[in-house]
């Protein structure tokens, strides 16, 4: 699952309305494309940011996608394919919980 798929059920699962569906997309989702590597260089933006978009699921994608693509590695693959499937654990079993609480309401 991706991890923009991911974040979203989770998102889906807390709001309260429709209407206040997009404030998670813009809050969230929209800065970790712009920040993940996946449109802009990496090598561009400052170190402090470089730090925190190594959190971002989606950086982790990029690389992977990126190595199997072209071949070019930028970090260690077994830490990329790490950080997704702990972030899919996670992430995924409270997406599952969100939902499972707003449905059964």
């Amino acid at each position: 699952m991706a991890p923009a798929l991911v974040a979203t059920a989770r998102f889906t699962g807390i709001i309260p309305t429709i209407d206040m569906f997009n404030l998670p997309i813009f809050l969230f989702i929209t800065p970790m494309f712009l920040s993940s590597g996946m449109f802009f260089p990496l090598s561009g933006i400052p170190d402090w940011a470089r730090v925190i978009t190594f959190f971002f699921s989606l950086y982790h994608m990029v690389a992977l996608t990126r190595f199997f693509c072209i071949g070019t590695m930028e970090s260690n693959l077994f830490v990329n394919l790490a950080y997704l499937l702990v972030f899919f654990i996670i992430f995924g079993y409270l997406a599952l919980l969100a939902m499972k609480r707003r449905l059964i309401q």
